[in-house]
């Protein structure tokens, strides 16, 4: 070569080597068209481009100097870098395995190829690779990391977590290790554990961001949202910058119904990082969340466009469909989700959900399982090893229930045959069931959620998943009478209280739904039902739970005639006085809330307004009129999202023939 490209080629050399890796690839690129087949001017030109971020340039110029020179090693290990540069490990794997071959098997050869491995998802050669570093190295802790990952991914938690406490005890204070161990027993729904182990790391490095954000998904899952809420402000606080944790704040405002500061926070993000895909599908979720749901559609669609393999943004456009009723198209984009990530508990717990809603009760039971994993996991209970679907004839069960008092009461349904076919069961409900499980179901033990439960178990699980075994079919859901007993005398009380003489009739009435930031989408204003307080020979009452006594005095004085409003009930913490409540009307007209289920579980004749879109919920299944659940219930929907005047015309003319002597 002439002595003026010797001279500017180690010049270029000198500038890549101080880190000035710009002025090093200009000068790279002025050599070029006098040497076109030089390997190493190839090989650094594509060095400097990966340090640049210019993987695409990069990918070129290391391929050309590999055709020039095969089977180089810095080059192979150089283009696997450049292709996870362009976040693609799956590119990269072949590269760096073929480096590994080259080198011998090196302890750094296999450290790359196995982290590509795990990153390229393939975590079955992915823990092979590991298994092979650590047996040429036992000193490499990152290995043991890597490793307990792959089999987590692979499902086999227990195995990760012995692997990452042996890790731990073998070099204490390890963070990886920690954390790791802390997300590990998330998957296992050990939230409880994991919380400890990530504050017994945290004495030792209190200002581990990553061990803090953690440990705000764990409080998180457990549903303590302003404990997790304040830890992701603190990290915030010293890395405003942090995509990650922003996002993952938003989540917890979503959970709050905070919608205006998540989506202001998003808005933030989108224009710091404006091709960030959960940033896109995220602000997707606050649309579908104040009911914009092609608006949310369109989001999670360019989230996608923006990253194929993202699996919330596929999770998330499948949910905003089966909201719009497009169901086949969200079980298509849940499949696609899990394609990417098999293992992904709110995909596999959606897709159950939208074969609920369809009524394929026998194919959407296994996958509804994994809604615990989705959500805030297994409560801490003890005694009995967790259900395998084994039959539960013969066994003592402890049973819990999940999800409000709406899903406690709907799936009580079940327990009347569990009594009948198990040795004995305990049952741990919320706090204010207690008492009216207890008599209702008097032999079984009823424990509130939160106390201490003492005994000897064969199996415990989650309540809704009995339907597994006893509710394939909507058809195989027994007609009942009701299933719940009020307090008897209490009921007869109240009926006697609000009866305004003969052969008037008692209609209780609800017009509001508190859950959460789907609520809204279920509730009305007490005017709306001014067409049904025209209708003569009706005493009404009020069931609504809530502070409600201005509206209801209000639409009172526009009606002429008052709504009871007994204010010694307390409807929203005494469960059993209000089933006596409800027990003493004649009718229950109201929108999808508790209400309904106190009242369907009575076998009480109920009016259910029931919500197209946003906070329809899978029970009342599609196009039907009637619910097996509640054979007692008749349901008024929407014919369109957002509109009730049908609905309730359809409700004040029928109210009318029902009042008629």
């Amino acid at each position: 070569m002439p002595q003026a490209f010797d001279a500017a080629y180690r010049t270029a050399s000198a500038l890549h080597q101080g880190g000035r890796f710009a002025e090093a690839a200009a000068g790279y690129e002025a050599l070029l068209p006098i040497a076109p087949q030089h390997a190493q001017l190839r090989y650094l030109l594509g060095a400097a481009y990966v340090e640049l971020n210019r993987s695409a340039d990069a990918v070129a110029a290391l391929e050309l100097a590999l055709r020039l020179r095969p089977r180089h090693l810095p080059t192979l290990e150089m283009l696997g870098s450049a292709w996870l540069r362009a976040q693609t490990p799956e590119k990269a794997v072949a590269y760096f395995r073929e480096a590994d071959l080259l080198a011998g098997g090196t302890v750094e050869s296999i450290d790359r190829l196995a982290n590509v491995l795990r990153l390229s998802g393939q975590h079955r050669e992915a823990s092979e690779a590991y298994r092979r570093l650590v047996a040429r190295d036992p000193s490499q802790r990152k290995a043991y990391v890597g490793l307990a990952m792959c089999l987590a991914a692979l499902g086999d938690t227990p195995g990760a977590e012995q692997i990452l406490r042996a890790c731990l005890q073998r070099h204490a204070g390890y963070g990886a290790a920690a954390v790791s161990l802390a997300s590990v027993l998330g998957q296992m729904e050990l939230f409880t554990e994991a919380e400890q182990v990530l504050r017994t790391y945290l004495t030792g490095d209190p200002s581990s961001s990553e061990a803090r954000r953690v440990l705000a998904n764990a409080l998180h899952k457990q549903g303590r949202l302003s404990e997790a809420e304040e830890i992701y402000r603190d990290i915030l606080r010293a890395a405003p910058s942090d995509a990650q944790t922003w996002l993952q704040l938003t989540e917890a405002l979503l959970e709050r119904s905070q919608l205006d500061e998540a989506e202001g926070i998003l808005r933030d993000l989108r224009r710091t990082v404006p091709n960030h895909a959960d940033v896109v599908t995220t602000l997707g979720r606050v649309r579908e969340l104040r009911g914009n749901l092609e608006e949310a559609i369109a989001l999670h669609s360019e989230a996608i466009a923006l990253d194929a393999r993202n699996a919330n943004a596929y999770l998330n456009r499948g949910s905003a469909k089966r909201f719009t009723g497009a169901f086949e198209a969200a079980l298509a984009d849940y499949d696609s989700a899990l394609a990417i990530k098999p293992d992904f508990p709110p995909a596999i717990a959606n897709r159950g959900l939208t074969l609920l809603t369809l009524g394929r009760l026998r194919e959407a039971w296994p996958s509804y399982r994994a809604r615990i994993r989705a959500v805030h996991g297994a409560p801490d209970l003890t005694g009995g090893k967790p259900w395998d679907g084994s039959p539960l004839t013969g066994k003592r069960i402890l049973l819990w229930l999940e999800y409000g008092l709406g899903d406690e009461i709907l799936f009580a349904s079940l327990l009347p045959e569990l009594i009948d076919i198990a040795a004995h069961c305990t049952i741990v409900c919320s706090p204010r069931l207690r008492t009216l499980f207890q008599r209702s179901f008097p032999r079984a033990r009823v424990v509130a959620m939160g106390t201490s439960i003492e005994g000897v178990f064969d199996v415990r699980l989650a309540l809704t998943d009995t339907a597994q075994l006893l509710r394939p079919t909507p058809d195989s859901i027994p007609v009942h009478h009701g299933y719940i007993v009020p307090d008897p005398a209490l009921a007869q009380e109240l009926r006697a209280r609000y009866d305004r003489g003969p052969g008037a009739r008692l209609v209780g009435l609800s017009w509001r739904s508190a859950a959460g930031p789907t609520g809204r989408f279920k509730s009305l204003q007490l005017a709306q039902f001014s067409k049904l307080l025209e209708v003569p020979g009706l005493t009404f009452v009020s069931l609504q739970y809530g502070d409600c006594a201005e509206e209801i005095a209000q639409v009172s004085r526009a009606a002429g005639h008052d709504i009871i409003h007994d204010r010694n009930i307390d409807s929203s913490g005494d469960l059993d006085a209000f089933t006596a409540q409800v027990a003493a009307m004649d009718l229950v007209v109201s929108v999808s809330n508790t209400t309904v289920h106190v009242a369907g579980a009575l076998g009480r004749p109920v009016w259910a307004l029931v919500p197209t879109g946003p906070g329809a919920h899978w029970y009342w299944f599609t196009n039907r009129a009637d619910s097996p659940w509640y054979p007692s219930a008749h349901l008024f929907r929407q014919d369109r999202r957002g509109d009730w005047h049908k609905a309730l015309d359809t409700v004040a003319s029928e109210l009318a023939q029902w009042a008629r002597p």
